[in-house]
């Protein structure tokens, strides 16, 4: 997913479609930045996932994936900026979750990729197990610009990027 491609209208349609129907949304991110620029964007408070799961920092050598984390109460969760989350977050995340919960994941898994292992978002996209939309038209830029054909470009792996 490009950026300028309606992500952000698609989350707060999505927050007003859940709450219309009296559903509870959480909303969160993989960092802080990106939980205030979420935040920022809809109107509506958006944590670090690491907040949500009640979990401190992990220890970079050896994080214990079988730590306990606070049990998710809210009917949906929606997290941004996916491709950032990793194997180890991710184990937390679905622990926190149950079979009620629905999981919305946004993000570019040819973007901004997790610091720690895995590539969870683009693993899960080509296991073909999970419905995925992909967003491909340009809102923001014109769709001419030399960064969106780049991007294109860089996308289809293009041997010749233009500046």
């Amino acid at each position: 997913m490009v950026h300028g491609t309606g992500k952000t209208t698609i989350i707060k349609m999505l927050i007003r479609l859940f709450k219309y129907e009296k559903m509870e949304v959480a909303l969160c991110a993989p960092t802080g930045r990106a939980a205030k620029r979420i935040t920022e964007t809809t109107g509506e408070e958006a944590k670090t996932l690491h907040r949500l799961l009640e979990i401190g920092k992990f220890d970079e050598d050896a994080p214990n994936i079988d730590s306990e984390v606070a049990h998710i109460k809210q009917d949906v969760v929606i997290v941004d900026e996916m491709s950032m989350v990793d194997i180890v977050l991710m184990n937390y995340l679905s622990k926190a979750i149950d079979e009620k919960t629905s999981l919305i994941l946004i993000g570019d898994s040819d973007q901004l990729p997790s610091v720690g292992p895995g590539s969870v978002l683009k693993d899960l996209i080509e296991s073909g197990k999970i419905p995925t939309q992909k967003l491909t038209e340009i809102y923001r830029q014109a769709a001419q610009s030399q960064i969106v054909t780049n991007a294109h470009k860089i996308n289809e792996r293009h041997p010749r990027i233009g500046v």
